[in-house]
């Protein structure tokens, strides 16, 4: 019931007689005043709802029994008019006689209308005097009957309408027809008025129940607004391997998201179906070991699930048609139009080969994913969403870096073993065990495994080399039991020290083939590389010595005329002229000096050019070209090269020297309130104004509020620092991933704390609906099944927040789990949710059915 004025770090002078609140710091009474201001509003807001209810349950009311009013009046007024049409037979057969004669002999309308008048007027005709208005169009006439009963002298006559194809008894049967069916309609309303009134005063009584609630746990309601994740705003999702999709809601963010969250690395996925949606999948990236980013290839089952989510968001979900999306590049992504056509908003032009991905059902479902607030939280969860294609990659890279670098393998690998000495004789030892254990149990080769028969396939093809072919000689197949002590160790170095006993003997061997490859090869080369004269001789390249030796076969018997006359036939009669350089023809001395002078007239100077202007015109152009040059004297110095002669000419065109002197101080105003990059093109403007309006109205002095720092140019500090404050606001707007964690590169961080099996131990935040293709859910602990249906979003998102609620569990960490699910405004769970659906889940069509059978129930009662 108090009311906050202000609030204040220390007391003013003002304020010491009033009444005030302590609290122990500013930021508690700040939370204070905040939460009290915000109690206050919600208490009127339910105070607003509680009396619109009430006002809505009076306007149904008085709404009812307006129209059982108005039913018994009309009823009242059929059943008086059939009275009177009764009462006045005889005078109304006798009108109704008289206006079919007339109708009948072939009278016009106008002309009966007057001839009632007439005896109406003059000849007081009791007839025409009942006669009110003639409604010929409809086949009728009103009547003014008198009234039997009435209490008023306005009230003394009734208009009844009359057919005129009718007879009087034959008006009143319909009339009292009319009466009858008014009746029995009366009686119905008045019971659907009764049902519709129990059901509004019912509607309208939860509705006050509701604010009186809200109205008393005003302080209980409040809660810390979060801010929304940068991809919220649009339709979006994550694969069940940690990629994040997002896709637009309409052709603004199908715009939006295309020009500022399509990246080098990612894929846009889109449908062959109208109303499909821009949809981005969002690449992985990491850090390398240089400092920069590498994009990292996108997963199949990423691909399926975003083209899954893609068709589904579309209008294929309506009409139930399964179909299939495409997905390319980034760079094959355009805004730019064929000749003569138009993208309209939201749409983008497709250069290059689509991508078709393979037809997916039409089955969504909405689940709820959970905020972690710790980080014990997020590496609980770590392995959630694994992405079995990047392991294999980061497993592959470990594998090539200890490859690649075998010094720093075998140190890692032999910290704790003995001294060389003895690891050479254990290895020895090993081998001879090995050997006789491979010679006893020969039967047990033909199970070993497929690593063991690559590494025989591999000797045999490697069987080229002498030393290779002593090594498999020497050594037959070992089986590939593990040496003991040597974990951590890849397929490929368990075969290095089963062929040789340890990588230092496998380094060695391996250097020495090298070494007499080598060694080999450059014999081969002193041998052939030179002719018999002895100079070096050009390798011919791999086929050409056997495609050379079948021509010489083929055209052994050709001779050089025969050669040059297949030659000829071969090129359509004309000769195969080789390219021959061009000699440039010489230039005289008369040639060069008419060349010197056609460019002396087509290249002016223009500071010539500027030595004939008006001197007061050359002063004030000279102010606006001189600059210092730099060093200890700082001369200044005229740039006239900055004009071009051209312009110069022009300004010389000019017919009065007052438009000239006006030109040049224009641009000198220029240059004093802005800073000019071309003086030449904001000179030739300056005249083309001049020569269209005139100069009259040309502004020649410099204006006081002129910002000096616009003359200048910025530096790059100033540069750097604007594009760091630009940076700032677009990280503010999402627009770009500045807000993402220190060392982040890509969605990765920000994904990874959020998960759909919270831990009885985790911290959570708050709690975010996601609707993604059901396979991705699985592991979900809150999720139903969504198929094409007819229940509207909002019942069918109310209908899945009930089933969540519906949970059997009473433990305190489920307890948790609905609050922050209740804590959800209803408009995120709508516009979660794809469209028009058929809720699928355990228990679901048990739950519907209690529904209508409760509906029933109170239907019969």
């Amino acid at each position: 019931d108090k009311l906050l004025l202000e609030f204040q770090p220390h007391i003013l002078k003002q304020h010491e007689g009033q009444p005030r609140l302590d609290f122990e710091s500013f930021d508690r009474a700040v939370d204070a005043f905040f939460a009290h201001i915000e109690s206050q509003k919600r208490m009127i807001r339910a105070e607003t709802q509680q009396a619109q209810a009430e006002q809505r349950l009076e306007k149904i009311k008085k709404d009812q029994e307006n129209r059982v009013e108005q039913l018994l009046q009309q009823q009242e007024l059929l059943k008086e008019q059939a009275q009177l049409v009764e009462t006045h037979a005889d005078m109304v057969d006798k009108a109704i006689q008289v206006v079919n004669s007339a109708l009948d002999s072939g009278m016009d309308w106008d002309q009966l209308e007057d001839l009632v008048q007439v005896e109406q007027t003059q000849n007081q005709n009791p007839v025409a005097l009942l006669i009110h208005r003639l409604d010929l169009e409809h086949d009728a006439m009103v009547l003014r009957l008198d009234r039997l009963y009435f209490e008023d002298e306005d009230d003394k006559t009734m208009d009844v309408k009359i057919d005129l194809n009718e007879t009087a008894f034959g008006n009143a049967s319909n009339m009292f027809s009319k009466y009858r069916a008014s009746k029995e309609k009366g009686q119905k309303t008045i019971e659907a008025s009764a049902k519709a009134l129990q059901a509004a005063e019912e509607s309208a009584q939860r509705q006050v129940v509701d604010a009186q609630k809200r109205k008393n746990n005003v302080v209980g309601a409040l809660q810390t607004k979060r801010k929304p994740l940068w991809f919220e705003k649009f339709n979006w999702f994550v694969t069940s391997d940690n990629y994040l999709v997002i896709a637009g809601r309409d052709a603004q963010q199908n715009e939006v998201i295309v020009k500022r969250y399509l990246r080098p690395g990612d894929a846009y996925l889109h449908a062959d179906v109208h109303g499909a949606a821009s949809c981005i999948l969002r690449a992985k990236r990491r850090r390398t070991s240089d400092g920069k980013t590498q994009t990292l290839p996108l997963s199949e089952q990423a691909l399926r699930e975003a083209g899954h989510f893609t068709i589904c968001r579309s209008s294929a979900w309506s009409s139930r048609m399964v179909t299939s999306a495409w997905w390319v590049e980034p760079h094959q992504v355009s805004k730019t139009a064929p000749t003569g056509e138009y993208l309209t908003v939201g749409s983008f032009m497709i250069r290059g080969k689509k991508n078709y991905l393979p037809p997916s059902q039409l089955e969504m479902g909405l689940g709820v994913l959970f905020r972690l607030g710790d980080d014990e939280g997020v590496l609980r969860h770590k392995n959630e969403r694994r992405d079995f294609a990047l392991m294999q990659l980061e497993e592959q890279d470990h594998e090539d870096t200890m490859l690649n670098n075998p010094s720093t393998a075998e140190t890692a690998i032999t910290q704790d073993e003995p001294p060389k000495e003895e690891s050479q004789a254990n290895s020895e030892k090993n081998v001879d065990e090995e050997r006789q254990d491979s010679g006893k149990d020969g039967e047990d080769d033909n199970d070993a495994p497929e690593s063991s028969n690559g590494d025989a396939e591999g000797n045999d093809e490697d069987s080229n080399s002498d030393d290779e072919e002593t090594d498999q000689k020497s050594k037959p197949e070992q089986n590939t039991k593990k040496p003991a002590g040597k974990k951590g160790l890849s397929v490929k170095e368990r075969k290095l020290i089963k062929k040789y006993g340890s990588l230092e003997a496998a380094q060695a061997a391996e250097e020495e083939r090298l070494r007499a490859e080598e060694v080999k090869k450059q014999k081969g080369q002193g041998n052939k590389g030179k002719n018999k004269n002895g100079q070096q001789q050009q390798q011919p390249k791999r086929g050409k010595k056997t495609k050379m030796k079948r021509m010489a076969k083929k055209y052994a018997d050709q001779d050089e005329e025969d050669r040059e006359l297949a030659l000829l036939a071969l090129h359509a009669g004309e000769k195969d002229k080789k390219k021959e350089k061009q000699i440039e023809p010489e230039i005289n001395e008369a040639a060069k000096e008419a060349a010197a002078q056609t460019l002396a007239i087509l290249k002016k100077d223009a500071s010539e050019m500027a030595e004939q202007l008006p001197k007061e015109v050359n002063e004030i152009l000279a102010g606006c070209v001189t600059v210092q040059t730099p060093g200890s004297d700082a001369t200044p110095v005229v740039r006239w090269d900055k004009f071009d002669a051209g312009t110069l000419e022009q300004l010389m065109e000019l017919d009065l020297e007052e438009q000239q002197v006006a030109a040049a101080k224009r641009l000198a105003v220029l240059k004093e309130s802005t800073r000019i990059d071309n003086f030449s093109a904001s000179l030739a403007g300056i005249i083309r104004t001049i020569r269209k309006y005139g100069h009259e109205g040309l502004e020649t002095e410099v204006p006081d509020d002129a910002n000096q720092e616009n003359t200048r140019r910025k530096t790059k500090a100033e540069k750097a620092n604007e594009e760091e404050t630009w940076k700032q606001t677009l990280a503010e707007e999402g627009v770009i991933d500045e807000e993402l964690e220190d060392g982040a590169v890509d969605d990765t961080i920000e994904l990874g704390k959020l998960t759909g099996k919270p831990h009885p131990d985790d911290l959570i935040l708050f709690a975010v609906p996601v609707c993604a293709p059901y396979q991705t859910l699985t592991q979900y602990t809150y999720r139903v099944k969504l198929t094409p249906g007819n229940m509207k979003r909002g019942k069918a998102a109310k209908a899945c927040v009930d089933m969540f609620m519906k949970d059997g569990q009473k433990a305190a960490h489920v307890e948790r789990n609905k609050d922050l699910i209740k804590k959800v405004a209803d408009t995120e769970w709508t516009h979660a949710i794809t469209g028009d659906v058929k809720i699928s889940a355990a228990g679901a069509s048990k739950a519907m059915q209690k529904q209508k059978a409760q509906k029933k129930s109170k239907k019969k009662k």
